[in-house]
Parts: structure tokens; C-alpha cells; sequence
């Protein structure tokens, strides 16, 4: 990678006097060599970077409004990012910003719930930054590279998983399209249950369940064989994953059930729930606290046990969303000599002040084994250091086949 793009990038997207916005990215950053793409937060500022990584290590970056939950997507069609008004896309040609329009009307994101590959493209969820207003749909065409913003009539859009050509939903079944046109006719049981509904395509379907609604996580759930498995945590601090069967005609009794986490020694009590799962090679898989656990598939109604399988380096917490798996493995970003600290004489807390040095690590799923798979150069780089935070994780599908 050359700093010429890198500097071209910085004083295209340097702010704008008086506004407080930044300013357009321009539109010859392209991926060229990348294999790894981060999003990077100064802490107070309301700008986010878009560092692209070399092989080499070597680094270009650009800036762009922040979003809260932002994340980044890259298929081989290229790469897919958002701010509060465009979405982007970038490819060996460029970039391609889509200004956000639904319906002729300019569309101010607050908050992007999730963004999960699907057919030839990348579907978005995001909540609306007048939050009087509904949820909306980003689809981005990997072949056009042209952005479709809707509103989704079908339920919550915090959470998504991919079953072949559809994405679905976890809400509440008062959300759904189901009771939207006789909202009268809801059975009182039914009021506020569970349910999973097409956020893609927009065909309408709903399953609903008997059970409580797991609340909006805002992440992503795996698919496998037509079995949703979506984890979360209840008031009482019980940890589950639900398993949502999607096969059409399953009753609404046995279309989700809640599989209790039961961790070593009875640590249920002091270990939070996961937020996120995966599901590779048979095995269930999650993050809490940066430490991976894993359980078998969950059968019947029989509660699942896990077991720990390491510690992940890296910037990973309760939220698990900066970290990226392939087949086998899990990756994420985390300074090998951590971050410089210091304490403040009144205060407890830490204050990060600069990031000295980057790796991509790889954690084997199985053995739990890290291994140094990209060490990054953070010197003389077009991108904040101090005070920064990385939000958010996407790897070139090609160099993950290449290196996994």
C-alpha cells in the first residue's frame, strides 16, 4: 500500500470548519492489496476511521461519520461500510457512496443493528435516528453495488441470521405483519411473544412461539439446517441459547426452545450470557468476557454444558462483535505489549492514552491455540492512536482461505 491514498484520504475527509461533519471520502480508495479491514474510534470524537491492512502490515485509512455499532462486511464483491446517511462500498475500483434515501426522503441512521451476507449482497437493519420512527432495511447489490433502504414492516430489525436466501428476525409477535392489519384480533396469550419474522425478502412470514421474547441483542445468529440458534440472557440472570426450528408447520409450542447454559463448577452465577453464538464443525461456540466456551448442539429440552476452551487476545467483551470466525478459527485485533495506561491520582479507573503496537491474532476453535496471524504497523499511520478503540473487524475471504 502506497500513503499517497492515505494522505489523499485524510484531507479529503478532514472536517468541514463550523459544521462538525465530515467531509466526502474520496472515491479512489479502493481495497487494492487489503486483507483486513477495521473500524477505529477516537474516544470522544464522533468520527470513525476505515483502516484498510496490507500483507505487509502496511496501513490507509479514512474517515467517516460515526455510527454506533457500525460494522463491516466483505464478500467477494468487496467491501460494505455505513455512516449515519451513505452506505459504502469499495472495491479494487474505488469507493461508491450511496446516499440513504427511502421512499424519495433522506434516512438518518442512530444505531446499525446487524449486517449479514445474503444472495449476491448485504442486508443492513438499523434503527432510525428519529426514533418515532420505524426500523429500515439497507440491501447493498454485490453486483450492481447499489444500495435499496426500506422500511421493515416485518418486526425488530436488531437481529439477523441467514437461511439461504432469507434473513430472519427475533421480536415480539405484536411487531409482525401477522397482526398488523387486524391488530384487534390478537390473542391475549399471544401478546407478547416470541417471535421469528422475514426481514428478507419482505414475504411476510412469522413463527411464532409461546415463549417470552429474548430482547435485541443487536448482533447476528447462525443457520444450520434450517435451526436458528440465538443466545441470550433472562431478568434473573439464567444464561440460554433458544433454538428456533424454522420448518414450515412446526407447532408454536416446539418452534423455539430455551436450552439452559450450565458452566463448570456451577459458575453459572458469576458468568454472563452470550449475546453471540457460532456454530462450527458440530459445536456451539461463544464469547463472554474474552474468554470462548463451546457445547455441543443442544438436543430435546436438555440444558447444555459447556466447556472453556481459551482465552481470546484482543479487544472482545459481552458483545463479542470485534472479532471475525472463518471455519475453524476466530480472529481478533489486540496489542501485543498492551495499551500504554496510566492512573489518574483521583480516579480507579484506566485511561488509555496510545496504541503502540497491532496484531491480528487466530484462535483455533478446537485446541484453543492463538497464533499471530498479521502484525500491523501503527507508525507514521493517517489514523488516531491515542485514545482509540478498534469497533469492529472484517478479513478478506480470500486471504482467510490462503492462511486459515
Amino acid at each position: 500500500m502506497t500513503r499517497r491514498v492515505a494522505a489523499m484520504a485524510v484531507a479529503s475527509a478532514a472536517l468541514l470548519s463550523g459544521c462538525g461533519q465530515v467531509g466526502p471520502p474520496p472515491k479512489d480508495f479502493a481495497t487494492e492489496d487489503a486483507v483486513l479491514a477495521m473500524r477505529i474510534q477516537e474516544g470522544g470524537e464522533d468520527s470513525s476511521y476505515l483502516v484498510l491492512v496490507s500483507p505487509k502490515g502496511e496501513t490507509r485509512a479514512v474517515e467517516l461519520d460515526e455510527v454506533e455499532g457500525a460494522a463491516i462486511s466483505w464478500t467477494e464483491d468487496g467491501i460494505t461500510t455505513s455512516d449515519r446517511s451513505h452506505d459504502y462500498v469499495i472495491d479494487e475500483n474505488g469507493l461508491t457512496a450511496n446516499e440513504r434515501t427511502s421512499g424519495g426522503n433522506e434516512v438518518e441512521t442512530q444505531h446499525e443493528w446487524y449486517r449479514v451476507q445474503v444472495g449476491a449482497g448485504t442486508l443492513v437493519g438499523f434503527s432510525p435516528e428519529d426514533g418515532s420512527k420505524d426500523p429500515f432495511v439497507t440491501y447493498i447489490d454485490g453486483d450492481s453495488g447499489k444500495a435499496t433502504t426500506r422500511v421493515s414492516p416485518y418486526g425488530a430489525t436488531s437481529t439477523a441470521a441467514v437461511c439461504g436466501e432469507r434473513v430472519l428476525s427475533s421480536g415480539r409477535g405484536t411487531d409482525t405483519k401477522a397482526f398488523e392489519d387486524d391488530s384487534e384480533s390478537i390473542p391475549e396469550n399471544q401478546l407478547d411473544r416470541a417471535a421469528l419474522t422475514s426481514a428478507y425478502p419482505h414475504d411476510g412470514t412469522d413463527i411464532l412461539t409461546t415463549l417470552e421474547p429474548s430482547g435485541f441483542p443487536g448482533t447476528t445468529s447462525p443457520c444450520v439446517d434450517g435451526i436458528v440458534y440465538e443466545g441470550w440472557e433472562n431478568d434473573d440472570d439464567q444464561h440460554f441459547v433458544r433454538v428456533w426450528n424454522t420448518t414450515k408447520g412446526t407447532p408454536a409450542a416446539q418452534v423455539a426452545v430455551d436450552h439452559e447454559i450450565v458452566y463448570p463448577e456451577d459458575d453459572s452465577s458469576r458468568i454472563g450470557g452470550p449475546s453471540r453464538v457460532t456454530v462450527s464443525d458440530g459445536q456451539l461456540f461463544w464469547v463472554v468476557d474474552n474468554t470462548m466456551w463451546s457445547a455441543p448442539l443442544p438436543t430435546g429440552a436438555e440444558p447444555i454444558r459447556a466447556r472453556e476452551v481459551g482465552y481470546l487476545e484482543g479487544s472482545v467483551g459481552l458483545d463479542a462483535e470485534v472479532l471475525a470466525y472463518s471455519s475453524n478459527d476466530v480472529y481478533t485485533v489486540t496489542n501485543d505489549t498492551e495499551l500504554h495506561e496510566r492512573f489518574s491520582r483521583r480516579r480507579s479507573d484506566r485511561v488509555w492514552t496510545e496504541l503502540t503496537e497491532l496484531s491480528l491474532v487466530r484462535t483455533d476453535l478446537a485446541t484453543g491455540k492463538p497464533s499471530l496471524a498479521l502484525k500491523v504497523d501503527v507508525k507514521d499511520v493517517d489514523f488516531p492512536t491515542k485514545d482509540a478503540s478498534v469497533t469492529a473487524l472484517a478479513i478478506n475471504p480470500e486471504w482467510l482461505a490462503e492462511n486459515g
